[in-house]
């Protein structure tokens, strides 16, 4: 297959003006396509161009290839990108803001793609010089026709469940899985960390369950606890990993109705960014404590509370940990020396510390709850940041 090498490895900061940029690298990702190279090369070579994150979604507004694992948008935003051919900026069913354009030429369709982050001329003119190169991929995957199918893979449907663009199609389909949109599931996610990622994707294959995998992630939608926990179960046993949280799972709410699918999945996602950072196997929204008093609220609020409780000693790590192991041991000195492997004096001086910094004894149960709450939020925003910006290992926490 080809590749795509052409692209720049990062946005140019001085050099051709953003047409002449746009005319090569127009040329380069077509001519990688036609050497046999795929979507994900074109929207990869993309993101290093304008140093931007890529989403390529179906007509309907559902992703069908991203650099960033990201959902999509509402059938009805895609409808109007199609007709719109200006680059409007719009919102991602997670909340980001994106620069979308029509990947279209007559009648064939692949598509809107989106290059996530606020709107910028030169950023939308090397977007437009990927619309060849994806038309080419779309029409040959199609056998001469671009235009969206009718029938949808088992992985076409999560992906849509996870978008919230739910069509009469994708419920037909949903159906013929055995998934009951009346009462919609929840919205799960399972990541891989171990060594065996071709063993990883074999056992996804081999699930009799829907899902959709994006490299050593996996989402699916589960009725409940145990059903995701079997999973899980399942896939770390197939994949012939022998620790336990080499496979981790979580999962959302459950919605009322398809309209708060993509909601859960969200949450699903930021619990397993939580599951992760605290080497938790499975964590699903009914188990997830008071972090779900949290998980509506935006990060500035979320932010501020942290900063509110926890602001004095939040740069000291060593203090930081000694608040959660004195909560933890609920003001056990010889527990906390124990685990902290210090001296019971030395344990004593932070404790003062702490109490000095923040203005209260933490063991009070109002301090206690409130600084509890605020150690979830912490872990929260650590995990989000872990999320969003990809890292491998989840992010300190003060632990």
């Amino acid at each position: 297959m080809g590749t795509i090498a052409g692209a720049r490895s990062e946005p140019a900061r001085e050099g051709p003006g953003p047409e002449a940029a746009s005319a090569v690298l127009e040329r380069e990702l077509t001519e990688a396509v036609l050497a046999g190279a795929a979507r994900s090369d074109v929207l990869h070579a993309l993101r290093r161009a304008t140093g931007r994150q890529v989403r390529l979604l179906s007509a309907d507004g559902a992703p069908l290839a991203t650099t960033d694992g990201g959902t999509g948008v509402p059938a009805a935003v895609a409808d109007g990108v199609l007709a719109d051919v200006s680059g409007p900026v719009v919102d991602t069913l997670d909340g980001l803001r994106a620069t979308a354009l029509p990947v279209r030429a007559g009648t064939t369709v692949a598509g809107v793609l989106l290059t996530m982050g606020p709107g910028d001329p030169r950023v939308r003119a090397l977007a437009g010089a990927a619309v060849t190169a994806l038309l080419i991929d779309a029409v040959r995957a199609g056998g001469g026709s671009a235009e969206v199918s009718t029938r949808l893979t088992p992985a076409d449907v999560i992906a849509a469940l996870r978008s919230g663009t739910v069509s009469p199609a994708v419920c037909a389909a949903a159906a013929g899985l055995g998934i009951d949109l009346r009462r919609p599931p929840a919205g799960a996610v399972l990541h891989y960390s171990g060594s065996r990622p071709r063993a990883w994707s074999t056992a996804l294959t081999w699930l009799e369950h829907p899902v959709r995998q994006e490299g050593r992630t996996a989402w699916t939608v589960v009725p409940d606890e145990a059903v995701l926990d079997r999973l899980r179960n399942r896939l770390r046993l197939m994949t012939g990993d022998d620790s336990a949280d080499h496979v981790m799972a979580a999962s959302g709410s459950r919605p009322e109705s398809t309209v708060g699918l993509a909601r859960s999945f969200t949450e699903a996602e930021r619990l397993l960014g939580l599951a992760r950072a605290r080497r938790v196997p499975l964590l699903t929204f009914d188990r997830c404590g008071v972090v779900q008093v949290l998980l509506p609220l935006p990060r500035t609020q979320v932010e501020a509370y942290v900063e509110a409780h926890l602001g004095p000693i939040r740069q000291r790590p060593e203090l930081m940990a000694t608040l959660r192991a004195w909560l933890a041991e609920r003001g056990s000195r010889q527990s906390v020396s124990a685990q902290l492997h210090l001296h019971r004096n030395s344990v004593g001086y932070r404790v003062r510390q702490i109490k000095s910094l923040l203005g209260t004894d933490p063991l009070i149960p109002a301090a206690s709850a409130q600084l509890h709450l605020a150690l979830a939020a912490l872990d929260l925003l650590a995990a989000d940041d872990q999320r969003l910006h990809g890292d491998d290992e989840p992010a300190p926490t003060g632990r």
